[in-house]
């Protein structure tokens, strides 16, 4: 299915609330716009309950939650919750203190927890409102791009273990999604980054033509006007949902939404936290491409097109942390994926924009040994560019 591009149609109008949905079994509400915060309690009066939590991350609080939060407080009874940031608060203590703070507080099945901040904050809330009574609403405000254009348009809800990531949790609808790209004026470029590299992923599995799209629309610095951040966020967006039309409950077709990602949860899960998602996954669709060709599939050019996008337009150029083994990889890869009971399978390409589908649920499995010295070689080659050249270019 081919992405219909809205840069060029789509109107730059702040203010203006646009409706989409995510399409899943359990749809919920998905509100877009840029600068649209002020309008925020008209959505929320349309629901009954009894007191909201408002969780936050403290510096998050001081750059947009607090106006948000005061407008909330003013009319309803609202509760702040501050969390730790990033991964530190995917945790099953801070799952635990989360949950029996809110049972102390008096949290009712008529009460909303509404998530304000990026995916990590958003999956805990979502984690502890799926459990609490077995079940009560919660609202996102996704401040992050990754928060914007991926982790919300899925109901997937998950905290980390001691041997990997995501490996507890529940699918848990929030009320509804809103998304203020607003937001994303103030975020790091790190933090930018990784919510991009997972629109280029989009591409990569499902429509080469909105690659072409990105190679014009992304730059290294990713430095953006208001409007072109506003496109392109939307333009991500509709990336992901055209996937999830075709497959609402990510369990066929939609598994190639984790295409890069087996490879890149283990290079994440090895680093605890010393680098962010998105670089993690731009480390793993590289290795994906690289296995890809190595088994026949893709091209040197379809490779090179990969370092291309993620390394010169979109600048994620560090190298890969010196501290990532073969083997410290494949045994994390390993506990990945007994997520499926399975062996090694993998995302691969069967050309750009198209996944391959030998086994008919597009996974494929891949023997050991090949998929080792491919990370062996991806490693040295790595070492090898950076040590001499300080950079990689392709």
């Amino acid at each position: 299915m081919k992405i219909q591009l809205n840069s060029q149609t789509l109107a730059w109008e702040p203010c203006k609330v646009i409706a989409l949905s995510t399409h899943l079994e359990k749809p919920s509400p998905f509100y877009f716009g840029y600068d649209i915060h002020n309008q925020f309690l008209l959505e929320l009066k349309k629901y009954s309950f009894d007191q909201i939590f408002f969780f936050t991350e403290p510096h998050l609080l001081d750059l947009y939650g607090k106006e948000l939060y005061e407008q909330i407080s003013a009319e309803f009874p609202c509760n702040l919750e501050l969390v730790p940031p990033g991964e530190k608060c995917k945790s099953f203590t801070i799952l635990e203190e989360t949950c029996e703070n809110l049972i102390a507080k008096g949290i009712s099945k008529k009460s909303i927890l509404l998530a304000f901040g990026g995916g990590t904050v958003g999956n805990l809330v979502g984690l502890a409102s799926g459990m609490i009574y077995r079940g009560i609403r919660f609202v996102e405000i996704p401040t992050s791009m990754t928060g914007q254009t991926d982790s919300t348009l899925s109901n997937k809800q998950a905290i980390n273990g001691k041997t990997g990531k995501n490996h507890f949790g529940l699918y848990h609808a929030p009320l509804f999604i809103w998304v203020d790209t607003k937001y994303l004026k103030t975020e790091p470029a790190f933090s930018r980054r990784s919510g991009i590299i997972e629109g280029i992923k989009n591409g990569f599995i499902s429509d080469a033509i909105f690659l072409d799209y990105l190679e014009e629309a992304l730059n290294p610095d990713v430095k953006f006007t208001d409007e072109e951040l506003y496109k392109l966020a939307y333009n991500i967006i509709v990336s992901k949902l055209e996937i999830l039309k075709q497959d609402p409950s990510e369990k066929g077709y939609g598994i190639i939404l984790e295409y890069g990602h087996t490879f890149g949860h283990g290079i994440e899960w090895l680093e605890k936290g010393k680098i962010s998602h998105g670089e993690a996954i731009s480390f793993g669709m590289k290795i994906a491409a690289e296995l890809s060709k190595k088994i026949g599939l893709i091209s040197q050019e379809d490779v090179e097109k990969h370092y291309y996008l993620i390394e010169e337009k979109l600048g994620f150029k560090n190298p890969l942390p010196e501290t990532i083994t073969t083997e410290g990889l494949m045994e994390a890869m390993i506990a990945d994926n007994k997520k499926t009971g399975e062996d090694l399978r993998f995302v691969l390409l069967d050309k750009l924009g198209k996944c391959y589908n030998p086994e008919g649920d597009f996974l494929v499995t891949v023997d050991h040994d090949l998929v080792k010295k491919v990370v062996e070689k991806f490693i040295f080659n790595n070492k090898q560019f950076f040590h001499v050249n300080g950079s990689k270019f392709h």
